[in-house]
């Protein structure tokens, strides 16, 4: 998608904020605390509504969140100011600490990069993280196809981030959240591909996801199911200028 394109799609979650913090699941627990430990002053980049924000907050950090969403960001618990990772309103190694969860296909890699490694102190941790749907379960990867979530797992794969930053480590956390039809229903109206399609589209990808659980994926209206989940996570230290942590 070329990065204007990029840019709108990306901020345009605020507009179903209510329902993105309903059904949008959180982070494991042992990742977040694995992020905690890293600690100090975190800028919490592309906060939206603050899935990681709260967490961490909870886990005694203090937080800022930056996000271009003014209606996303209105939800979020930390001092939010308006910002993109391209061009981020903090001053030159200010933060111990940058999260970007969720966010990080939404990004210019390069930009981002550069503007995250200079508001970063030298020896300074950037963590991207990603929940997605587990697409090495059969059914689970027919779902992510009729919702047009574009999931796919590559395990081999690391973000580009430049000289700024040490080797890239990679974590990957495996949970499930229960949810119903209607939840899915719900959590297809939170991706980019509802949000951006016309009344007649969402109408057809909603009917084929009912299809889908009524006649080759039986589920009652009202049971509950577990959804298997993957979180993705990329840990960087940020290099003084001598190439070191």
């Amino acid at each position: 998608m070329p990065a204007a394109g990029r840019e709108a799609h990306g901020r345009c979650f605020g507009t179903a904020a209510d329902v993105y913090d309903a059904v949008r699941p959180g982070y494991p627990d042992a990742l977040v605390d694995a992020i905690a430990a890293d600690g100090g002053a975190v800028l919490d980049l592309a906060a939206g509504t603050g899935k990681l924000t709260r967490p961490l907050l909870e886990r005694g950090l203090e937080v800022v969140a930056v996000d271009p969403d003014g209606q996303a960001l209105a939800r979020n618990p930390a001092r939010g100011i308006l910002g993109t990772g391209e061009s981020i309103p903090l001053a030159d190694g200010s933060v111990d600490l940058v999260t970007v969860a969720q966010a990080w296909h939404w990004l210019d890699p390069e930009r981002s990069a550069a503007e995250i490694a200079r508001v970063l102190r030298p020896g300074g941790v950037l963590w991207i993280v990603l929940n997605q749907l587990d697409v090495r379960v059969d059914w689970v990867l027919r779902l992510s196809r009729i919702m047009h979530a574009g999931d796919v797992y590559r395990p081999h794969w690391r973000p580009e981030l430049g000289p700024g930053f040490g080797r890239v480590e990679a974590r990957l956390d495996e949970f499930t959240t229960p949810v119903g039809v209607n939840d899915i229903v719900d959590l297809a109206a939170t991706r980019s591909y509802w949000l951006r399609s016309p009344r007649h589209i969402r109408e057809r990808v909603e009917a084929n996801l009912r299809d889908y659980f009524a006649e080759e994926h039986p589920v009652a209206l009202g049971t509950r199911l577990d959804l298997p989940y993957l979180c993705l996570s990329y840990r960087a230290l940020r290099l003084t200028d001598a190439g070191s942590a």
